[in-house]
């Protein structure tokens, strides 16, 4: 068979649904396979852009690689920054390239570009591929890669001549024969030494992150939360690991999050910090004030104690972890200080929640971000899927409850913006028979619109809000905080993305007045339809104010 058959067949064998992507004169050959492989479904995009945030999205919301494809050139860089993004965020993502012909890469040929240096700061693996009969071990490895230890993404970069001339005889091996799908369990030594530190404590914290997600570890969180009466916060790349409304569930802590996670992680005595690096978008740039001991308990080796010292260490999978310290404390007596403490959090979390969003905001204009995150929640079904965007509207998303793991989807460690609306189409081909809603900035949404299309072509339904200050929001409030009454450079017109939508064969809707809400929302969930509300929102809710 072709190179670009056995590309496709090797995608075929890992059960693939989709592939993103933009085509162009160099992946001819595989897309001409996949026009005959309807077991797969090509969704083409606006820009690469929009594939590699597509790929990263379907990524976190499965488990499962999320598969882009792109051109040389241009098409590859687009490609590069919803890579950064699924790196940074530990998403599973296969992204595949074809280059010029082998005798003309680095030749001056059009479009000439050395894709592998162009993404080996931001991938787990970066590969040029020019021989045709190392393409099926080529693709094992970007898939054993992509999903192995603290999962991110590859590339996989073809000469033109290897998918459109090769030949070869291969029958695709099922991936259980080339990869391992068995958890690593932490050494009984630091389980012991950790359960040691835990019972000494009086007032310890879980600060847990994506890695309890990836792991799906949320029972066991929950399990050793209760058993010791241990209060749990998150990340924001951990945020639906466990419920929010949980009574032992205060909310995230990141660069932002909520004052009373702050407040927590100053008075604990003891950090126990599962599948969360503890780098600089969880710690503030290591300025939130930890304490002296600290529990780390991640997958990476290299990762444990990088930040901060630790007096124990669990390297392993999060659940098998978590599960190992539950046992060893199954018989640990439960402080009357910590009782004491998780009780007083619980009377001021519900003192923090009466003032982060207050009634009188229900009646105020322009309508108060607060108030919109909270009736976005209100009509969304618990099952339902958030995306939320990388500047304020993601800041804001935290005050909104998640009930299920893998139902919260926000770009954190590379901060990328444009991923909102791609993202959200991935959701719903992922699982297309949940809500979708996705949370944009007016800023944001600039950089992805297009897509709108893509998502009305494809025929996915999802809500779009934007969250419309006319303006680069989160930089704006950042330079007057720091500045004082100035900025410049982030304002823009009023633009009326309700009538852009209906351009793009969209329903919009623009919504100016908070009793009007509701009832848009409802049309918007209930329609099986591409919908885009545009709020104008009260930008004098200063998030670098840290109000919350």
């Amino acid at each position: 068979m072709s190179g670009a058959r056995a590309v496709v067949e090797c995608l075929k064998a890992e059960g693939v649904e989709f592939v993103f992507g933009v085509p162009g004169g160099q992946t001819l050959s595989i897309m001409d396979v996949l026009y005959e492989t309807p077991e797969i479904r090509f969704i083409t995009t606006r820009d690469e852009r929009g594939a590699a945030h597509m790929a990263d999205a379907y990524g976190r919301i499965t488990g499962t690689p999320g598969i882009c494809l792109a051109t040389t050139g241009p098409g590859a860089t687009n490609l590069i920054t919803g890579i950064g993004g699924a790196m940074r965020d530990s998403s599973p993502v296969i992204a595949i390239t074809v280059n010029n012909r082998r005798k003309d890469i680095g030749y001056d040929d059009a479009q000439d570009a050395d894709h592998v240096a162009l993404f080996q700061s931001l991938t787990k693996w970066s590969v040029l591929v020019t021989a045709p009969e190392r393409i099926p071990h080529v693709m094992r490895e970007a898939f054993r890669r992509a999903l192995a230890g603290c999962p991110g993404p590859v590339l996989v970069d073809f000469s033109r001549d290897t998918v459109e001339d090769g030949e070869l005889e291969f029958t695709p091996a099922a991936p259980l024969t080339y990869r391992a799908t068995g958890r690593v369990r932490p050494d009984l030594e630091d389980v012991v030494r950790a359960a040691r530190g835990l019972r000494e404590a009086r007032r310890p914290v879980l600060w847990v992150g994506n890695g309890v997600l990836i792991s799906e570890a949320s029972a066991e969180v929950l399990a050793l939360a209760e058993a010791q009466q241990i209060p749990v916060i998150t990340t924001f790349n951990g945020i639906g690991a466990v419920p929010t409304m949980h009574p032992l569930v205060f909310g995230p802590r990141s660069r932002f999050g909520t004052r009373l996670a702050k407040e927590i992680l100053a008075e604990a005595d003891l950090l126990i910090a599962v599948g969360n690096s503890l780098n600089a978008p969880s710690t503030s740039r290591w300025t939130v004030k930890l304490p002296a001991r600290i529990i780390q308990v991640d997958i990476e080796p290299t990762m444990v104690g990088r930040h901060y010292p630790c007096e124990a260490t669990m390297v392993g999978d999060a659940r098998e972890a978590l599960h190992a310290l539950a046992s060893a404390m199954k018989d640990a007596p439960i402080p009357a200080q910590r009782t004491e403490w998780v009780a007083d959090l619980q009377r001021r979390r519900t003192a923090w929640r009466a003032e982060a969003t207050p009634a009188h905001f229900a009646g105020k204009i322009p309508i108060k971000p607060q108030y919109l995150v909270q009736r976005v929640r209100a009509m969304l079904p618990e099952s339902g899927i958030i995306v939320a965007g990388a500047g304020n509207p993601g800041i804001w998303s935290h005050l909104m409850d998640v009930y299920e793991p893998r139902t919260y989807l926000k770009p954190v460690g590379f901060g990328n913006m444009g991923i909102e609306v791609p993202a959200a189409i991935a959701a719903k081909l992922a699982r297309p028979t949940r809500r979708v809603v996705t949370i944009v900035g007016d800023g944001a949404l600039g950089m992805c619109v297009a897509e709108l299309e893509t998502a009305v072509r494809e025929r996915t339904p999802l809500v779009v809000v934007v969250m419309n200050n006319r303006s680069y929001g989160n930089i704006k409030q950042e330079h007057e905080a720091k500045y004082g009454p100035r900025y410049i450079g982030v304002d823009f017109g009023d633009v009326r993305f309700d009538l852009v939508a209906q351009g793009f064969g969209a329903r919009g809707e623009r919504v100016e007045r908070p009793e009007d809400l509701d009832d848009a929302l409802r049309r918007a969930f209930a329609a099986e339809a591409v919908v885009v509300l545009d709020v104008p929102i009260d930008d004098q809710e200063n998030v670098w104010k840290d109000p919350f």
